[in-house]
């Protein structure tokens, strides 16, 4: 097969791609379509034979008409979603399909950012027997579209030849000659590729720099008080996603291939419901590959980069990239002058900054609350078993250490979990969501276990541990150095500071300001307990509490003794939001976090529990 080779493909696990399978979308489909012609039938007969009595008749036609939907349904799913269906439309040559693979090297990567802006109004009407009804409709408004300004590119997408070295790496390994393959010459290959587009920026700042120009456009273009935003990879050629390629000795031609495999005749097998059939025999007769259009790109022109993409092949270990690697070729390159995005540029890149971050939209999964387009404020009372989940997390970060701060009689053995109310406030969340997108503009921040002293955050489930934990735990955005920490307070203190959050004008007043005046948090239930005291009267008579809050730390600044002229400093640069006072590294006792702003922290549970000293 001339420039392809003579190495069998026929059943080999290629990198990146399997064997195509039906999918459970194909299956769903295939079923509508038996369904929908035997409700087509049953609802025929009904309409016009009259198989059933007269007063249910009338269920002919709805039936017959939902059969039809049913029906068609199957068919637009089998000729024009499939991949079947693409794989049969787009047959080439081999000299074709070189010459489209030339063409995707060469040609430019594409970003495109799109928004469209709505809301939602409600119409009021009343039917014929004066009942009101309400119809909500969604209606558009602002849309806007930008192209990030790609200014050159490196492309890495593998050319025929290096895939054939790709194939014999494999198959024969990697010592072996990649121009002799002593395998039995075949006569025919049918190759189904997927060829999706794989974008890199080309290091960390060009990938910063196309998070901010990203947001800076959606901020910019946010009207209403709904978005529905898309970020799409485009490249500038006649794009193909799938594409199947004919391998046949002695000819280049892409008519090469048995009758049967011919879209017309797929077409006739659909329509007589047959085409799952045919999809597993078709799929049974070819190879599939997974051949990414990779590129690397920056706003800068590529003569200027300082450094080889940091996803480059000349990093990476797969079987595709040491193909690369082995047959040289000339890399298309692109450069271009002229910015096509049509925004202004915005704010200066932050200096200091890691990766950018993605950071979730909503509410927590196991809220019962979920619509934040509605104002709520409900107090969940926790079931017995969370409750029980709690108390591992209490029992687990509790460290047999006091400190001048226990002002308390002796030191408890454990913390006794009497009730959890979880806190679900719409406007609370709507702030400290905020606060954690603007904070995932600064970039990525050194993250906790990157820093000195002990590591990651003792509220961090291991893995062994995690079933017994509570669920929330593992929804934070780790990246941002969110964490659930601790706080002590009294029933009634904890609970108020679960209505309304923090009050900075009052934090410190009853643990003092070693490492600064904000809010104290702590990752060990026993340093909270320290400041933790309780109700003399009321329904909490003798209890104690513990918040549990949702933490945003971002970059913290380390410190393990009091020297608040240093905090100030380091405060007053605007590089860290936080301040970490590593007390455990200094003298064994615990890590304290103190946060000055109170939309970074949601006061999330309230812990109420009694002191055990037995």
């Amino acid at each position: 097969l001339k420039d392809f080779g003579t190495v069998d493909l026929t059943g080999l696990d290629m990198e990146g791609g399997e064997k195509e399978q039906l999918t459970p979308a194909t299956l769903c489909s295939a079923f509508l379509g038996v369904l929908g012609v035997g409700m087509t039938v049953f609802g025929a007969l009904v309409h016009w034979a009259g198989i059933l009595p007269p007063e249910d008749q009338g269920l002919g036609m709805p039936v017959l008409v939902l059969g039809i939907l049913f029906y068609l349904a199957h068919i637009s799913e089998a000729l024009f979603k499939s991949k079947t269906s693409k794989y049969l439309y787009w047959i080439m040559s081999e000299t074709d399909f070189q010459a489209y693979v030339k063409e995707l090297q060469e040609s430019q990567p594409k970003i495109k950012w799109t928004i469209q802006n709505y809301h939602y109004e409600e119409k009021r009407h009343r039917d014929k027997d004066g009942k009101e009804h309400v119809e909500r409709k969604r209606v558009n408004t602002h849309s806007a579209e930008a192209y990030y300004d790609i200014g050159g590119f490196l492309d890495e997408t593998l050319s025929p030849a290096q895939m054939i070295a790709m194939f014999h790496l494999m198959y024969d390994g990697e010592q072996q000659d990649l121009e002799a393959n002593k395998k039995k010459p075949i006569s025919r290959i049918f190759l189904l590729c997927e060829m999706p587009l794989e974008y890199h920026p080309v290091d960390d700042q060009e990938e910063q720099r196309l998070f901010d120009r990203r947001e800076a456009f959606w901020r910019d273009n946010t009207r209403d008080t709904h978005q529905d935003k898309s970020t799409t990879d485009l490249i500038d050629c006649g794009y193909k996603s799938h594409v199947m390629v004919i391998l046949r000795e002695g000819t280049d031609d892409s008519r090469a291939r048995p009758w049967w495999m011919q879209y017309w005749f797929y077409a006739i097998c659909t329509i007589f419901l047959m085409s799952v059939p045919f999809r597993c025999f078709f799929f049974s007769h070819c190879t599939n590959i997974q051949w990414e259009v990779l590129k690397h790109f920056s706003h800068k022109n590529q003569n200027s980069w300082a450094d080889d993409p940091k996803h480059g092949r000349a990093n990476r270990t797969d079987t595709a990239s040491k193909a690369f690697r082995k047959v040289k070729r000339e890399t298309p390159t692109g450069n271009f002058t002229e910015p096509n995005v049509a925004w202004d540029a915005g704010k200066q890149q932050l200096e200091d900054v890691g990766p950018p971050v993605q950071v979730p939209v909503g509410v927590p999964s196991y809220w019962k609350n979920r619509d934040l387009d509605k104002d709520f404020d409900d107090k969940i009372n926790l079931s017995a078993d969370e409750r029980e989940k709690m108390q591992k997390l209490v029992d687990v970060t509790y460290k047999d250490k006091a400190t001048r701060d226990r002002k308390s009689d002796g030191m408890p053995t454990r913390l006794v979990v009497t009730q959890v109310v979880r806190m679900e406030d719409s406007k609370m969340w709507r702030r400290f969501e905020q606060k954690r997108a603007e904070l995932a503009l600064k970039g990525r921040p050194k993250l906790m276990a990157e820093m000195p002293g002990s590591g990651a955050f003792k509220t961090s489930p291991s893995d062994s541990d995690a079933a017994e934990l509570p669920s929330c735990l593992k929804e934070l955005t780790v990246d941002l150095n969110e964490a659930y920490l601790f706080h002590g307070s009294c029933p009634g203190g904890a609970l108020g500071i679960g209505e309304d959050g923090f009050d900075m004008s009052r934090v410190g007043t009853n643990v003092g300001t070693m490492f600064g005046a904000g809010a104290y948090m702590a990752e060990a239930s026993s340093k909270s307990d320290e400041y933790a005291t309780e109700d003399p009267s009321g329904l909490f008579a003798g209890k104690f509490a513990l918040l549990l809050c949702r933490t945003l730390l971002g970059n913290m600044f380390y410190i393990t003794e009091s020297n608040i002229p240093r905090i100030e400093d380091a405060l007053a640069t605007g590089k860290f939001q936080t301040v970490l006072g590593d007390r455990e590294a200094a003298v064994d006792t615990y890590r304290e976090f103190v946060v000055f702003d109170e939309a970074q922290i949601y006061p999330e549970y309230v812990i109420i529990y009694t002191r055990s000293f037995d």
